[in-house]
């Protein structure tokens, strides 16, 4: 990403160059020496450059960094992140209610689960929308992001976040499940 950055500046500056030299209507062109350049610049070069770049870096998944919001390591946030998805997907309420943050929700919708049974109860009642389904089933693993709020997962249906049970025990927990938010 840095050498990207510096290779489009480069291109920038010497297009500038070439721009800020060129004679302009009306412009008085004085006689001059010619100066010797010591070094050309391939334009066309640093442009396949650029690309080889961006095809190498897209080749690659790109490291994310869970310590913006957790001191747990990689390993433990991507298998929380698994074991959402892989209940979500069994409608095994009984984890997922586990792994929630209550109260999650909302009294105004009529959405607002206080604790694991009303979580339960709202899954097994209300339910969720077949697309929330559809979408985490093509989510991927690779695509879990993170910033200094928690994680997300298929495209911020689902976060979690470290949440302090206690005074002293910070665990994940699911702060935004399907529409339903912490609340």
């Amino acid at each position: 990403m840095k050498n990207r950055f510096i290779t489009m500046c480069l291109i920038g500056s010497v297009s500038m160059a070439f721009i800020a030299c060129g004679n302009q209507k009306g412009d008085t062109v004085e006689e001059t020496a010619p100066v010797a350049v010591e070094e050309t610049v391939d334009e066309g070069a640093l442009i396949e450059n650029l690309n080889e770049e961006v095809e190498s870096e897209d080749n690659q998944p790109e490291e994310v960094d869970y310590e913006v919001f957790t001191s747990k390591g990689s390993e433990a946030v991507e298998e929380y992140a698994k074991e959402i998805k892989d209940a979500a997907l069994d409608e095994d309420w009984d984890t997922i209610g586990d792994m929630i943050a209550y109260p999650i929700g909302s009294k105004e919708d009529g959405t607002l689960c206080e604790n694991k049974e009303d979580f339960i109860e709202y899954a097994t009642n209300v339910g969720f929308d077949q697309s929330y389904y559809d979408s985490l089933e093509e989510w991927s693993l690779e695509d879990l992001w993170a910033n200094y709020q928690g994680a997300m997962l298929d495209n911020g249906n689902i976060w979690f976040a470290d949440v302090y049970v206690d005074d002293t025990n910070c665990q994940l927990k699911i702060i935004s499940f399907w529409g339903l938010h912490n609340s």
